[in-house]
């Protein structure tokens, strides 16, 4: 979890603190909730990217240790690669 989803989640809970106490809610606070949730939306898009990036970084090793001719590190790199993509999905459920 990233520094910013998680300050995102605890802002989120602070507001929820403030309302149970008994402080009605205001138009600050709804635009609060509303930036926060943006927020949030950002960080699990971008915790999104940083998979598909170091997968591509994988990606990328592969084909360097294929160029420099280091076969059991290409197959390590491309089995790492191959692993992560698997792992990971697109909101159609396709690999990537």
């Amino acid at each position: 979890m990233n520094d910013h989803y998680q300050a995102a989640m605890d802002g989120l809970k602070e507001i929820r603190a403030i309302v149970d106490r008994g402080t009605p809610p205001t138009e600050a606070t709804a635009l609060a909730v509303t930036q926060t949730r943006a927020i949030l939306a950002v960080a699990e898009e971008q915790a999104k990217t940083n998979e598909h990036l170091q997968t591509g970084n994988l990606i990328a090793y592969a084909q360097l240790c294929l160029a420099g001719r280091d076969g059991a590190k290409s197959a390590a790199a491309r089995n790492a690669a191959e692993a992560a993509m698997k792992g990971a999905s697109d909101d159609n459920g396709d690999d990537f």
